[in-house]
């Protein structure tokens, strides 16, 4: 049996997206990540850019509810351009920081071990 996936295309968020970093449920920082000129895909590792972006409550509250239902205490959560709202693309569980780093000045590590510390007790 052959077994196929399909991914919609959004036209509205054809070469770009936001990225999402989620710690312990919670967005922490995100940027607008732009794909190359004439490309569909808006990854940094391939040829993209990204630049800071701001969260407001619908993407957050996506990102994070596609990261608890997903079960995952840490996500890189890929938002599309839907019109006037936004759509779930993915949800990584392993997801690069470098390029998010460098958009956003936001050191991720330091998230991840804040929250690691906090699920461990240890809170001096």
């Amino acid at each position: 049996m052959i077994q196929v996936i399909f991914q919609e295309f959004v036209s509205s968020s054809k070469g770009k997206d936001i990225r999402v970093f989620v710690v312990g449920g919670m967005p922490v920082v995100a940027m607008l990540r732009k794909g190359r000129e004439g490309k569909f895909k808006a990854n940094i590792a391939a040829g993209g850019s990204g630049e800071p972006y701001e969260l407001n409550p619908e993407v957050e509250w996506l990102s994070a509810e596609a990261s608890r239902l997903i079960g995952l205490d840490i996500a890189g959560v890929d938002i599309l351009f839907d019109g006037e709202h936004f759509k779930v693309c993915e949800v990584n569980s392993a997801p690069a920081f470098k390029g998010l780093e460098k958009a956003t000045g936001v050191n991720v590590p330091q998230q991840i071990y804040q929250y690691v510390r906090v699920r461990l007790g240890l809170f001096t």
